[in-house]
Parts: structure tokens; C-alpha cells; sequence
């Protein structure tokens, strides 16, 4: 028994000191996990705030750093109207001019013998009589193996998402697409899964098409996006739609950039809807300005791409150019620096191939430093590598600094008074604007030394101030604004010293009268009077040199999607007419350069920010105007 009992307080003995040694291991451990646990938190901390010092240094070279950006446009054909079984289509049976031509009067026949309004487009009807009916199963099967959504979708987004601009092959920094439908059941989620946020804006009536922007998701963010809707005559409602996004960098949100994409009236080979994309082409100025005046970027730089429809974007310029003058209506100042990115052909069909698709952008606040390499195709697409009967275009751009662009508006400003030079034409407020890189002091006179310094450092060879100064005499300014003119009496304190040393100086009014001057003699060689010249011969389709009041007016109200200002139209048809009540267009482009350099001494007349512009209310209705 004892025995028992002494093994038994052995074994609990053994017990207890196997749980103590246990306890005193766990507690060891323990203080091991919080030493190594405090030692994981040290570092992490001193990580953290290496990290916090890392992104501080990134933010600042992103602040500083170049804002260089991708763009990329493509028409990437619609489902619901990507077919084979069209007249201006119909490959794979070598259609002849002849046969097509008949084809095209088939289809557009107006009445009941017409087919575009048709279901199913009337395929074959229209086609029987001139395609046999193994030609007809030719087109059949090439629509099969090339316009089917399921053979071409994976092949657009590749084509969209990779793309070579230069020397580089990479993924574009901004998409637009035009005819884009099926939008929320593939181009969503596709662009999404490689880093694209996109918004989409349907085109007008029956159409499930429309115009999507996207953006790479680590680059940019969105801070607002919107559009319009507008047709091109005014008994019809609106089938065509503009969309805009408001677009910030991401490292450094004061960097804003505005995108703007459409798609104008079609039929590029058509005077008649030349003079409609004209209308709808300045009217997209004129609510990107309201869209931008909104959002409080009226100064943000500008991109315009689309599918314009146009052979010659100067053509559309023209006629937007015309069209804002003949009618004062007010403008983004896009309008008066925009500028293209070269490319070939954008489209290759049978029966045309043609530079329709663009991408534009604002001159004076940005620059181009590549574009994109398309291919010579010596066949039409879509084709087995070409998923579209487009090519995409792309750009690279990089955003101009302030200050750059103070002194490239000083640069024009100087090249245009020294030597006549056809140059950017500046606007009213780039003007005002170039006054303020000679005026360094902010005196509001611009002195002899001030102007000496702005010649150097802009570096123009064999210009000094006295030639300046003759240009002044010859413009009529026979007096400086230093020796004769007073100033305000609120800067008459800041200049008096300026004045005092000083005997010469020129004031806003004298710079902004010289450029007008100097622009008025170099109408003839400038690209603005050669884009008007374009605009002109749009009126005149007979090619006669004159047009009669009646047919002007005629034009301007078959291009508007809105009333005329009827009053204010004739007013201006009374000045440009001659003594026969005919219009030259010698007296059309001097009322027009005239009206330009008026603008410039008076900017209300052409309103270039929301602040000058007047209640249009009345005479342009909403739901006429801006759907």
C-alpha cells in the first residue's frame, strides 16, 4: 500500500513539474513572439516611413515630370449594322462601278421600292437584278467568315488595347471608339479586365450604337463626363451624339485633360452634308465650351477625336470658322488652334479609300510627338486581320506647360508683326495673354527695355526694337503710350518709375491694334484665309466665284439644326453684299478677316468663355438644340 501511495506522489510530482517546465516554455516563447512581434512592428513602422518618403518623392517627380499620353480612335464598326449585304460592301464577288452605282440607286430609292429603311436592309432584293445568284453566295460567305460579332469581337479589343505609336508598341493611355454598341454586355467588362474605366454615350432614336471613352484606371480618373445629341437640319430630330470627359492625372489631379469624341453626318463624297458636318462640327465648339464653362475648365487642354466623315478636316474648319463669325455664336478656342495628327487612310473599301478618322487637339496647350503607323492596304476590310472597315488612329501627346504657352502666344505675336507670316491666328484672350510675357511688372506698358529682353530671349534673328516701333508707326500708333497716354490711376503709382526712365513704352490697346493691323495685310497667306477660301467654295457649288444673298442664306439654314438669327443674318448679308447683291469671295474673306481682327479688340464679339457669352435661350431651344 505504501508503495502504491509513494508511487502515486511520485507521479503527480512528475506531473507537476513536467506542466511547470511546459509553463515556463510557453511563457519563453511568448516573450520570444512579442519580442519578434515588436521587432515585425519597428520595422514595418520604419518601412512605413520609408514608403511615406517614397511616394512623397514620387508625387514630386510626377508633379514635375513630362505629361505625356497615348490616345487612340477607332471605328469599330457596330454589331447591328456590320454586314456584308450593303451596296458600298458586297466583297467577294468583284462588283464593277457600274454595278454598284445601280445597286446604290436600288437601295436609296425613295418611296416603297427603297430598301435602307427595310428590315434586314432588303437583302437580296435590291441585289438580284444585278448580282447573279452564285455572286450573291459569294457576299453571303464573305459576310460570314469577316462581319460576324463572334469572329471580329475578341480581335477589336486586341486591336484597341495594343498599338504601336513610333518606335513603341504598348497599350494606349485613352480609347475612343465610335459605332460602338454592345457596350454593357462585352466592351465594358473587356476593357475593364485590362484596366480601363470607359462611359458610353447612345446615339439618338432608333440607333443602339454610340460613342465610348475610356481611360487606363492607374493613370487617370474621372471627374466628369457628359455630351449631346444633334442632327443636321432642322426638320429632323437629332441621330447624332457628342461625348465628353473631364479627365485628371491621377499623381497630380491639377493636370486636367478634356476628351471629346463623335461622329458626324456620313457620305464624305456629299457637298450637301458637307455643309451639314460644317454646321455640326462648329457647334460641337460651342458646347464644349458650355461643357468645360461648367466644370470650371474652360483652360484645360483640349483632344477631338471621331469619325468626322470629312476628306479635309481644314474644310470643316472653314466652315466652322465662317459660320461662328457670320453668326457671332460663341467657341471654345479649340476652334482657333486646332490642329490634326497626320495619317494615310483611315478607310479601304471597294469603292473608296479615304482619311475620315482624326484625332485633334489644341494647339497651344499641347504637342504632338508621334503618331501612329498604319499599314498600306491593297485590299478592303474588314478583312481575316482587320476586324473593321477602319483602321485606328492614335497620337502621342504631351501637355504644354503655362508658361510655354505665354511664350509661344508672344512668339506668334512677334512673328506676325516682323515679317507678315502666315502663323497660328490668336485669340482675343491669347492676346491679352501674350501682353503679359513682355509686361513682367505688371504695369500695363510694356517699356523699351521690357521689349528688348522678350526679343532675346525669344530668340528672333535680325528683329530688334526699332523695327517694332516701325510697326507700331505703321499701324498707326504714332505716339508710345509712355510719352502721351496716361494710365489708370490705380497704376499710375506702380508705372511712374517706369515712365520716369523711360520715354517709350506701349500699352494692351497699341499691342493688341499692331497684330490686328499686321494680320489684316497677311490675309492672303495665311492657313485661316485658305480655310475660309474651302468654306466659300462649299457655298458656291457651281463654282461661279459669286454667291447671291438668297443662296447664302439659303445654306446657312439648311446646315443649321436650330433657328437663325434672322435679323442678325441679314445684317450681315447687307455688309458682305456688293452693289449687284451678289457676294465674292474676295469681300467674303475681307468681312471675315475683318470680323476677326474686330473680335480681337472687342472678344465680346465672339464669345471664347462662358462669362462673355449672351442669353441664347430664345433662339436656340433646348430641345431642338441639345438633346
Amino acid at each position: 500500500m505504501f508503495a502504491l501511495f509513494a508511487l502515486a506522489t511520485t507521479a503527480r510530482a512528475s506531473s507537476l513539474s513536467t506542466a511547470r517546465r511546459q509553463a515556463r516554455q510557453a511563457r519563453r516563447q511568448a516573450r520570444l513572439v512579442d519580442a519578434r512581434a515588436s521587432s515585425l512592428e519597428r520595422r514595418l513602422q520604419k518601412q512605413g516611413t520609408v514608403l511615406e518618403r517614397l511616394e512623397e518623392r514620387t508625387a514630386d517627380l510626377e508633379r514635375v515630370a513630362v505629361k505625356e499620353f497615348e490616345i487612340l480612335h477607332y471605328n469599330v464598326l457596330s454589331n447591328y449594322s456590320a454586314t456584308n449585304m450593303l451596296p458600298w460592301f458586297c466583297y467577294g464577288c468583284n462588283v464593277t462601278a457600274a454595278e454598284r452605282a445601280e445597286m446604290h440607286r436600288r437601295f436609296y430609292a425613295p418611296g416603297p421600292t427603297g430598301f435602307k429603311r427595310v428590315r434586314g436592309k432588303g437583302w437580296p432584293t435590291w441585289a438580284e437584278e444585278v448580282l447573279s445568284p452564285e455572286r450573291r453566295a459569294a457576299v453571303e460567305a464573305y459576310d460570314a467568315l469577316h462581319f460576324g460579332w463572334e469572329r471580329r469581337c475578341e480581335r477589336l479589343i486586341a486591336a484597341v488595347c495594343r498599338h504601336r505609336v513610333g518606335c513603341r508598341e504598348r497599350a494606349p493611355d485613352i480609347l475612343t471608339l465610335a459605332e460602338c454598341d454592345c457596350y454593357d454586355e462585352f466592351w465594358r467588362e473587356r476593357l475593364l479586365q485590362r484596366g480601363y474605366a470607359s462611359t458610353w454615350r447612345k446615339r439618338p432614336r432608333s440607333s443602339i450604337d454610340g460613342c465610348a471613352i475610356a481611360w487606363r484606371s492607374s493613370t487617370f480618373e474621372l471627374l466628369a463626363s457628359g455630351g449631346y445629341d444633334f442632327g443636321s437640319a432642322l426638320s429632323r430630330s437629332p441621330d447624332r451624339t457628342c461625348h465628353f470627359a473631364l479627365l485628371a492625372w491621377r499623381r497630380d489631379p491639377t493636370v486636367r485633360l478634356l476628351v471629346a469624341t463623335t461622329h458626324l453626318a456620313r457620305n464624305p463624297e456629299s457637298d450637301e452634308q458637307l455643309l451639314a458636318r460644317g454646321y455640326q462640327y462648329g457647334s460641337l465648339f460651342r458646347e464644349l465650351l458650355a461643357f468645360a464653362a461648367a466644370h470650371g475648365a474652360e483652360d484645360v487642354p483640349v483632344v477631338l477625336t471621331g469619325d468626322l466623315n470629312a476628306k479635309d478636316c481644314d474644310e470643316l474648319a472653314g466652315i466652322a470658322r465662317a459660320l461662328v463669325r457670320l453668326l457671332s455664336t460663341p467657341t471654345h478656342p479649340l476652334l482657333w488652334s486646332v490642329l490634326d495628327a497626320p495619317t494615310p487612310a483611315t478607310t479601304v473599301t471597294e469603292e473608296r479609300t479615304l482619311r475620315i478618322d482624326y484625332v485633334l487637339y489644341q494647339s497651344e496647350s499641347l504637342s504632338l510627338t508621334g503618331v501612329s503607323q498604319l499599314p498600306t492596304l491593297d485590299a478592303p476590310i474588314p478583312d481575316a486581320e482587320h476586324p473593321s472597315d477602319h483602321l485606328p488612329v492614335s497620337a502621342r501627346l504631351v501637355v504644354r506647360p503655362h508658361w510655354a504657352r505665354v511664350e509661344d502666344d508672344a512668339r506668334q505675336w512677334l512673328a506676325c508683326v516682323s515679317s507678315n507670316t502666315a502663323v497660328r491666328p490668336l485669340s482675343g484672350d491669347a492676346l491679352r495673354t501674350a501682353f503679359t510675357y513682355f509686361d513682367k511688372d505688371g504695369s500695363g506698358l510694356i517699356s523699351l527695355v521690357q521689349l528688348e529682353a522678350g526679343l532675346q530671349s525669344l530668340g528672333f534673328p535680325g528683329l530688334d526694337s526699332s523695327k517694332v516701333r516701325e510697326a507700331l508707326r505703321a499701324a498707326g500708333c504714332e505716339t508710345s503710350a509712355g510719352e502721351s497716354r496716361s494710365l489708370h490711376p490705380h497704376l499710375a503709382w506702380i508705372s511712374r518709375r517706369a515712365t520716369d526712365d523711360r520715354s517709350w513704352a506701349m500699352d494692351l490697346d497699341q499691342f493688341v491694334h499692331v497684330y490686328t493691323h499686321f494680320a489684316q495685310q497677311a490675309t492672303a497667306a495665311s492657313s485661316s484665309a485658305r480655310q475660309l477660301d474651302l468654306a466659300f467654295k462649299a457655298l458656291n457649288p457651281n463654282h461661279s466665284g459669286v454667291v447671291s444673298r438668297h443662296e447664302l442664306q439659303q445654306a446657312l439654314r439648311s446646315m443649321c439644326s436650330a433657328p437663325l438669327d434672322e435679323p442678325r443674318v441679314e445684317a450681315v448679308l447687307r455688309e458682305l453684299e456688293d452693289g449687284a447683291g451678289t457676294i465674292s469671295l474676295a469681300s467674303f474673306t475681307n468681312w471675315m478677316m475683318g470680323r476677326y481682327t474686330s473680335s480681337l479688340e472687342d472678344p465680346s464679339i465672339i464669345a471664347d468663355s462662358m462669362s462673355k457669352v449672351p442669353n441664347y435661350g430664345d433662339l436656340w431651344p433646348q430641345e431642338v438644340y441639345n438633346q
